[in-house]
């Protein structure tokens, strides 16, 4: 671009560096004409500049898709940006700040087109727990109460240095640096989504009858045999992110009455 030389670059790649930015994600050559040639070069200026032509999303980050099937589930799939789109569906010609769609292959759903609006960083759907205490607490005794990392290693992996929490669900799995990854973090969420398919039947029965959750137990002398109602409590306890909030509240409620219960026994 005419008017911008190559010091001017270096010293705005400078700049961004002090800033913890990383340059990648900036169009600095967009950043040097607002800030610098048509701006006043003032701070204010800079920050204006620097916020306008930041790149959100990249070829190869991961993001979210959420789908609506036709059955009424929400599902989120994952994958890497693969290439950016025109409204059109055409490709662009030269890279922009502000695409308008991406182009992305989920591993458990088809190719999608999609309005970077409705796009999510996949990170935002995880906390990470760097806290070596919290990464190790309840550790396993026979390895002196450290976790190993479950990503792919051979028969020695190293200690875990992180806990990674996909945040609608609660899984958890403990990785090193090395393997605390998009593709890796997202395993978790994708788990999440095979519990919700194969248990369909389940949620749908307490969409359409939440009380089911409160209804009686079954005879103790039928030790063979479980109650809709164990069956749905069950339920509730093992994927408890997979219920109903109607359902949810109800069982809430019938536990504090179970349990004021016991204590006046």
């Amino acid at each position: 671009m005419a008017g911008i030389t190559r010091e001017m670059r270096e010293q705005a790649r400078e700049e961004l560096g002090w800033e913890k930015r990383d340059p990648e994600r900036y169009d600095v050559d967009g950043i040097i004409r607002d800030a610098w040639i048509n701006g006043n070069g003032s701070e204010e200026t800079w920050k204006a500049a620097v916020e306008k032509h930041y790149k959100r999303f990249m070829v190869g980050d991961w993001v979210r898709v959420t789908v609506q099937t036709e059955d009424g589930f929400t599902e989120h799939h994952y994958g890497p940006i693969e290439n950016f789109r025109k409204a059109n569906g055409n490709h662009y010609r030269r890279n922009v700040t502000n695409p308008h769609s991406a182009f992305l292959h989920p591993e458990h759903t088809r190719s999608h087109v999609v309005p970077l609006a409705e796009l999510v960083e996949e990170i935002n759907d995880f906390e990470i727990v760097t806290e070596w205490s919290q990464v190790h607490k309840g550790g396993p005794q026979h390895n002196y109460g450290v976790y190993h990392c479950i990503g792919m290693h051979g028969p020695y992996p190293p200690p875990a240095t992180v806990m990674v929490i996909h945040k609608a669900s609660g899984r958890k799995k403990r990785f090193c640096d090395n393997c605390n990854t998009p593709q890796q973090r997202t395993g978790l969420a994708d788990e999440a989504l095979f519990y919700q398919r194969n248990l369909k039947s389940t949620i749908l029965a307490l969409r359409a009858d939440p009380t089911l959750i409160t209804g009686p137990g079954a005879d103790p002398r039928e030790v063979w045999e479980k109650a809709p109602a164990d069956e749905a409590r069950d339920f509730a306890d093992t994927f408890p992110w997979l219920v109903p909030a109607p359902a949810a509240e109800l069982y809430q409620q019938w536990k504090e009455e179970q349990s004021r219960a016991c204590a006046a026994a």
